[in-house]
Formats: C-alpha cells, sequence, structure tokens
C-alpha cells in the first residue's frame, strides 16, 4: 500500500469527525438561537401555553382573566408554579385563586442576575413578596427553572405557590382577642372624603355649602403606623392581654387627663405603639430593641407564642415585655432656638456657637446695670457700689418689662426637675480680676402654664406687664423658676429653683427653702396632666427700669422626670 495514501487517510479521518463535531455543536447553537428567537417574539401567556409542567397555571390565568394583563405589553415577571405546586389547592375556589394569582406576578422583568430579586419585589397586588436567604426561597416557593426571557417579561418556574400574605393589620382583624386589636380597631372613623364629595348647593341657614358626601374610614393610629400599609415594612409585636393590662396599669399614671376615659384611652393607644419597629426584625436575637419612638422594649427571655411573616412585615405574639418606665418616660430637650414665640423676635438673636447643643444658642438683645465689686482703673481701689452695664449690643436693646421667649413641651403626669444651660460668653460681661468690667449675674425667671389650662399671658393687677396664668401663682404665693449664673467660665447644667416674687413689679425676693402646701420640694415641677406645657423664659429678675430689665441666655431647657425605675 502507498504510504502516502496511508498517512492521508489516517489525517482525514479526525479532521471528518471534528468537521461533524462542529456542525452539530453549531446546529445546536443556531437552534438556541432560533428557540430564544422565538421567546423574544412571544409573550408570557403563548409561552406558558407551550410549557406542559404549567398546563394548570395555563388554565387558571385563563380562568381568573389574569391572561389578559400578561398579553399586554407591560414588563412583568411570573412566579410560575408546576403543576405539582398546585396539589392541595382548591382550584374551585374562584376568590382563593384570583388571589393566589395575583401574588405570583410582578411588575418589571427581573432576572435572577438582579440582585433586587432577591430583597423583596411587589405583586400587581400590592403585596411584597419576600427572599428568605437561609431556605433560598420567595415566600416559601423556590425557583426551580430561572429566566425564560420572553418578548414581554421573565418567566421564573417555581415548585410552590407563592404564599400570599396578610398585612399585618390584615392579620390582626383575623386575630381580634388581643386587647391591642381592640383598642386600635376602636379608633376607626367614618369622615367626608372632600376629594369625592361634590357640593350640590348652599345651607341656607349658615351659608356653608351643602355635599352630597361620601364618606371614607380613617384609624389615627393607623395613619401615625400605618400596619395596614404595602408600602411600609414594620415588625409588630402583640403582648398577651395579661402583658398588655400589666403594662395599661404601670403606665396609667403617667397619662393623665381631664377624664378617665381620655386617660384610659391615651394609655391604651401608649401601649400599642410601644411594638411598633422598623422593617423585619427577628427579636429571639437581641435582650433589647428600640422602638420607632425611641424606646427600649426588654425581649430577652420573653415566650413567643405565634409568628407570622406578613405582606409587610412580621409579627409576633408574646406573653409580655415590661418595659422600663425611665425608658418610656424620658427627660425631654427643648433647644434655645426652638422658641415659639416672644415679646418681639426682633430683639432674640440666634447665635453660632460650636460649644453650644446644635451649635446655636439664643440671646436676649436688652441691657442691665447691677453693682458689683470692681478696681477702678485709675486708683486701683475697690469700690463696692460701683455701678456697671452689661449689653449685648447697645444699638439695639429691647425696653419690655418680662420680655418673654416662649417654649413648649409635650409632658407626661410626672414630677420634673428642671434644668438649663445658659452660658454668657461675651468678653465684656467677665472681668474676674474685677479691675475693669467685674462679672454679669446671669439670673433668668422661667413661668410656667400647665397643660389643659389656660397660657401663660400678659397682664396682672397692677402690672400689665406681669406673667398670668403661671401655675406657682397662687392667691397667697408669687413664685417662679429661676436660674442662676455667672458669664464666663464655662457652659454649665443650671438646675432651677423656686424663687418668691414681688406681686406688682414681679421683681425677685427670696428663694423658696421650705417645703409647705404650694411647694413640697423647692426644685420640682408637678404635672398634674399629660400634654402640651407652655414656659416663658423672661427678664426682669432684679430691674425694671427702662431699657435695662435684664437680658437673657439660652442653650437649651431639658426637663428631668423623677422616675427611680
Amino acid at each position: 500500500m502507498n504510504c502516502n495514501y496511508k498517512f492521508k487517510r489516517i489525517f482525514i479521518l479526525p479532521l471528518l469527525a471534528i468537521s461533524f463535531l462542529a456542525t452539530g455543536c453549531y446546529e445546536s447553537m443556531w437552534d438556541d438561537h432560533v428557540e430564544k428567537e422565538k421567546l423574544l417574539n412571544s409573550n408570557l401567556v403563548q409561552v406558558i401555553n407551550t410549557k406542559s409542567e404549567l398546563s394548570v397555571f395555563s388554565i387558571l390565568l385563563k380562568k381568573t382573566g389574569y391572561d389578559k394583563v400578561l398579553e399586554s405589553p407591560n414588563s412583568y415577571t411570573v412566579f410560575a408554579p408546576t403543576n405539582e405546586a398546585w396539589n392541595g389547592v382548591d382550584t374551585t375556589n374562584a376568590d382563593q385563586v384570583r388571589k393566589l394569582i395575583s401574588t405570583l406576578i410582578v411588575y418589571k422583568s427581573y432576572q435572577t442576575k438582579d440582585a433586587e430579586l432577591f430583597t423583596s419585589v411587589k405583586a400587581i397586588n400590592g403585596k411584597n413578596i419576600f427572599y428568605d436567604e437561609a431556605s433560598k426561597t420567595f415566600n416559601g416557593a423556590k425557583i426551580t427553572t430561572p429566566d425564560v426571557v420572553v418578548g414581554n417579561g421573565v418567566i421564573q418556574i417555581v415548585d410552590k405557590v407563592l404564599e400570599r400574605r396578610n398585612n399585618i393589620w390584615e392579620y390582626l382583624s383575623e386575630n381580634t382577642g388581643y386587647s391591642q386589636y381592640s383598642f386600635i380597631k376602636s379608633m376607626d372613623a367614618k369622615v367626608m372624603d372632600k376629594e369625592k364629595s361634590i357640593a350640590i348647593g348652599v345651607i341656607p341657614s349658615t351659608g356653608e355649602t351643602k355635599y352630597d358626601t361620601v364618606w371614607k374610614n380613617t384609624n389615627p393610629f393607623l395613619q401615625a403606623y400605618p400596619l395596614n400599609s404595602e408600602d411600609s415594612v414594620f415588625t409588630y409585636v402583640v403582648v398577651e392581654n395579661s402583658g398588655f393590662d400589666l403594662l395599661y396599669n404601670k403606665y396609667k399614671k403617667y397619662f393623665t387627663q381631664s377624664t378617665a376615659a381620655k386617660t384610659d384611652s391615651t394609655t391604651r393607644y401608649n401601649v400599642c405603639q410601644d411594638f411598633v419597629f422598623k422593617g423585619i426584625v427577628d427579636i429571639t436575637k437581641f435582650d433589647t430593641l428600640v422602638n420607632v419612638n425611641g424606646v427600649k422594649v426588654p425581649f430577652k427571655n420573653v415566650q413567643i407564642s405565634k409568628s407570622y411573616n406578613t405582606s409587610n412585615g412580621r409579627v409576633y405574639v408574646i406573653n409580655e415585655s415590661n418595659i422600663k418606665l425611665k425608658e418610656k418616660i424620658k427627660p425631654i430637650y427643648i433647644e434655645g432656638e426652638a422658641f415659639t414665640g416672644a415679646t418681639d423676635a426682633n430683639y432674640v438673636l440666634t447665635r453660632y456657637k460650636r460649644w453650644a447643643s446644635g451649635e446655636r444658642d439664643v440671646v436676649l438683645a436688652c441691657g442691665e446695670t447691677q453693682k458689683d465689686t470692681l478696681k477702678r482703673k485709675l486708683t486701683n481701689v475697690r469700690d463696692s457700689i460701683v455701678d456697671k452695664t452689661y449689653y449685648i449690643n447697645s444699638n439695639l436693646v429691647a425696653n419690655t418689662t418680662n420680655f418673654y421667649i416662649e417654649y413648649k413641651a409635650k409632658v407626661n403626669s410626672v414630677d420634673y426637675d428642671i434644668y438649663y444651660v445658659a452660658y454668657d460668653d461675651i468678653s465684656s460681661h467677665f472681668d474676674f480680676t474685677y479691675t475693669s468690667n467685674g462679672v454679669y449675674k446671669v439670673v433668668q425667671k422661667l413661668f410656667v402654664s400647665m397643660p389643659g389650662e389656660k397660657t401663660l399671658k400678659y397682664g396682672t393687677t397692677g402690672n400689665t406687664r406681669g406673667v398670668a396664668n403661671n401655675y406657682l401663682t397662687t392667691p397667697t404665693t408669687n413664685r417662679c423658676f429661676v436660674g442662676q449664673g455667672m458669664a464666663g467660665g464655662r457652659p454649665e447644667l443650671t438646675r432651677l429653683k423656686q424663687w418668691n416674687f414681688a406681686d406688682a413689679s414681679q421683681l425677685l425676693t427670696t428663694p423658696v427653702t421650705t417645703p409647705d402646701a404650694v411647694t413640697p420640694d423647692p426644685y420640682l415641677m408637678t404635672v398634674p396632666k399629660t400634654g402640651e406645657l407652655t414656659m416663658w423664659l423672661c427678664n426682669t429678675a432684679r430691674s425694671n427700669t427702662a431699657s435695662k430689665q435684664g437680658l437673657l441666655f439660652l442653650d437649651y431647657i431639658v426637663l428631668v422626670p423623677r422616675i427611680n425605675e
């Protein structure tokens, strides 16, 4: 045999094999390309109808009318359950099937390469679908065939029907025996829907517009804490009724209102709000959690009887959580620059100060003359009766007796100590060598009107600029809180104390030193009812001479409740 022939034969055979393989691979790749082209030229319904493993789903889409939705040009992701996934589902229950199908369809196309898919996505019925990293599931279903991309979306074939979950409020509405549900539900009210109501005339007797009224339901608790919204994600903890009563009885005295019914309602509201937490939280992993209002709630060793993953978060049912009062009733901070009124705001100056809380404080542009122990520059002789007038700005001077800067605070029915930082850092106001300026004494008055009572105003017998409706003014006493300090040094927290003041002039006379029927403790502010109190920080502590009634300084006020627990 010819050797060249043998060589050619041996060489050509492998080439032919490779050629056949290459042709086969090319044909396979071409087939894949053709298949993809087919899919991209088809809509979701057309592709679902071609897959035998989705035949049950195909029938149910048509039965519920959602096939028309998936034929539209909008972009969707469909979690398509296999035929076996429908075992155990009553497909004859039209309402149930409609709810399930609407949970399987998601706006926008998501492939498994999209990170957003593995957080949460929203179904067309508004329900959220959450991915669980531990089980690799979407509302309990696992993707078995991913990323079937078609003309108007993506099909993700799954092994189960995704769970259609209630939101938190829907869950509570199916478990009505809890005190938290009963109270929140009791707040339901019907109000006029102004957008949908139609004006049909005028009421002759009043001239008011007459409406063909359309009513809508509203609930102030759910407006503040939207447990019924699919656009918010919360963890809500329900305590058994005995645990609810534990907190209710502990809180009640600190939420006193003008009537027993209002006290009861306010107390229950506060218990209910204490168990709202942002996001989905596993309470088993924490000893304490901070709720949406900043209150620390203990969960160490609690007994969990139920938990439920909702479409907008999670619900736990526990035996109790004995929240400490000092966590619930906290100190109240009021920044000086957050004043709500003044005798004349043009004289209240907000200063930028790095040392101040929030880097701001306020001062009143006025003046005050005081006697001080000064050494005269020329003679260097100490003189104890020299007068010195101090100003913020001598060209801007308020001329008002009891000039006030007003603050408001929401408080509980509890005893408070009052502190403030009122720092005079003006260099011309302090000379601790007493060779030039002396040291300005910062003495300021604080008047208070209680929640539910008449608020502070000007006008008392014999003094139109006297402060009326001050809660410490009684038929036999005239008292207010006073803060004392010295210019210079450093910012210090000052505890305010009650002083007596003259009836007509309202100038300070003597500090309160002994307990009596009006004042069991001279540092104590007793608040009888929960609500909003009003405070006036006033000058005119020691002088009412025109244009020299006194300066005011304030960084912040803090009301500290006397609670030991």
